[in-house]
């Protein structure tokens, strides 16, 4: 039997949560068992959710353990609260009941080291939850190749580790960009805190002669009025599912940090082992990209023929200039394919059946040897 570890999270206009509910509706398409553990309480004090994690993490911890059986499948998404627990019971439950677990990645404080402006990292926590726990997973689906790299780096058995490539993003609006001219229009989407994405309030430069001609379309929420000009439109904030419904622009940028020039500071430099999923989000919505040419994503996009990647935000007019009318309609084709695999779980079906073929062959492998 298969089951997956499903957290009850708060629908806001935000896309954190995005990605781990189109994983658990994924497995739940898949005819999985769904084990519900309840939401961490966020608005009450530390020590309060300390105390509940111990108590109310332990027992369903304790839960889960009762219910699996000698075959049994786990699919844990990571990170997630409670990891001292997680900690305790994963190794157990192997153990004793011979379940295998696989571990989704969504994050990896511990390589992000939080991010600027927003959320300070808790050193002690994340290295429990990357170096420690994911090393007693049986599969660690990770983001793409440089992830993987990374974390062979960091000792974890290369057999055990699958690419995920990209983000899936289910999008019940389906393509919700038709067919298209190209223009010099962007889409940005996002936390738009001038403290987490600077180089938004800066993307047509200080004297504002970078991008002439550029129109920016802005989603989400903490949108600062700074430095504001015509060609920057705000839209507002949207959940994720509304999202695709009200994009426009001709190109998705996707790019952290605090500046125009590169990506830097945290996030910035996370680029290049991540898979942001807001590169998911433009594409499901038929909308080819624009990435940093350093991003780990980078690799899929060029590959596939579904955008374009740049040193400096400040080179997308030029870039824009470059692509004729003829190679812009056959990027939105590319893209238009891809997006059919992103709406349906395509990506994380891959994935994952790869995963059960590693398990496959270890328990045959285990039966020899015994």
């Amino acid at each position: 039997m298969q089951y997956y570890i499903d957290i009850g999270r708060k629908k806001r206009n935000t896309a954190g949560a995005k990605a781990p509910r189109d994983i658990s509706e994924i497995c739940r398409q898949r005819g999985m068992h769904r084990f519900r553990m309840p939401m961490l309480p966020t608005e009450c004090c530390k020590l309060y959710q300390k105390l509940w994690i111990l108590i109310v993490g332990t027992y369903y911890w304790w839960k889960l353990e009762h219910m699996v059986s000698e075959g049994d499948i786990v699919i844990y998404q990571h990170p997630m609260y409670g990891n001292r627990v997680a900690e305790r019971y994963i190794p157990h439950i192997q153990k004793r009941k011979k379940a295998q677990f696989i571990a989704v990645i969504h994050d990896l404080e511990s390589l992000r080291k939080g991010i600027d402006g927003v959320i300070s990292q808790n050193q002690k926590t994340s290295n429990l939850a990357d170096n420690i726990l994911l090393k007693y997973f049986d599969v660690v689906i990770c983001h793409n190749d440089y992830m993987k790299q990374y974390l062979i780096s960091q000792g974890f058995e290369k057999e055990k580790l699958v690419s995920l490539n990209i983000f899936d993003y289910l999008n019940g609006c389906g393509k919700t960009q038709p067919s298209k001219g190209k223009d010099f229009s962007i889409a940005i989407a996002g936390n738009l805190a001038p403290g987490k994405c600077a180089y938004i309030y800066d993307i047509f430069g200080v004297d504002g002669t970078k991008n002439p001609g550029l129109r920016v379309h802005l989603y989400g929420s903490n949108y600062a009025e700074i430095n504001q000009c015509e060609n920057m439109i705000y839209h507002g904030s949207f959940s994720p599912e509304d999202l695709p419904e009200h994009l426009e622009g001709a190109f998705g940028l996707v790019w952290d940090g605090t500046s125009a020039e590169t990506c830097i500071g945290n996030t910035g430099e996370y680029l290049k082992y991540n898979n942001p999923h807001k590169t998911s989000l433009y594409l499901s919505s038929g909308i080819p990209v624009i990435v940093w040419s350093k991003a780990a994503i980078a690799d899929f996009v060029i590959r596939n023929g579904v955008g374009i990647a740049v040193d400096s935000l400040y080179d997308v007019n030029d870039r824009i200039s470059e692509i004729s009318e003829a190679d812009y309609a056959s990027m939105c084709e590319n893209v238009d394919c891809i997006g059919v695999k992103l709406r349906s779980g395509g990506y994380f079906m891959a994935a994952l059946d790869e995963s059960l073929r590693i398990l496959r062959e270890s328990d045959y492998s285990h039966h020899l040897k015994s």
